[in-house]
């Protein structure tokens, strides 16, 4: 998919993270090849579609604007993804509710900025029994979350007014 010039679904609100901290993210985790990707508040689906276009194996989408899930299922239909990509069409927590118990090579979250969803991320993931080696949050680069004990931010990079944080679980928890 490389290359391509894709439809973003013009909704009130909607803020896809631009392709220079796309790139910077995926060239900071490396390879995804054969990754299980979940994307919080994917609005767009652009970060599920920049997984699966690195090699990830699939990616589930959670959104609950109706508008932005409608773009993403016509997305999915003309690349030919509907094997690979789902599309959750809830909030987060009755999509994570959804997938109690299952495990993620990645989990991404841009959540709506300066609400507080960043810090009870990390909770909900524990909460559902979602387990997932990296957790990745973009947030306001106004706002410092406090993650709780049992998840650990290896570290935090700032692209403009965006911050990319990056959690793993504390496995002595």
């Amino acid at each position: 998919m490389r290359g391509r010039k894709l439809q973003v679904v013009d909704i009130p609100g909607l803020r896809p993270t631009p392709s220079k901290v796309r790139e910077a993210l995926f060239n900071m985790l490396g390879s995804v090849d054969g990754f299980r990707m979940l994307d919080l508040f994917s609005g767009s689906g652009i970060m599920a579609l920049e997984a699966l276009s690195r090699g990830a194996a699939t990616a589930v989408s959670i959104e609950k604007n109706r508008h932005a899930t409608r773009s993403m299922d016509q997305l999915r239909e003309t690349l030919k993804l509907t094997e690979s990509w789902q599309i959750i069409p809830v909030s987060v927590e009755q999509g994570l509710s959804s997938l109690a118990e299952q495990s993620f090579d990645l989990v991404f979250a841009d959540p709506p900025y300066e609400k507080g969803f960043a810090n009870k991320l990390p909770t909900l993931l524990d909460t559902y029994g979602i387990h997932c080696s990296r957790l990745v949050i973009e947030e306001s680069a106004h706002v410092q979350p406090e993650w709780p004990e049992s998840w650990h931010c290896q570290q935090s990079r700032r692209y403009g007014d965006t911050t990319l944080h990056f959690l793993e679980p504390d496995t002595e928890s």
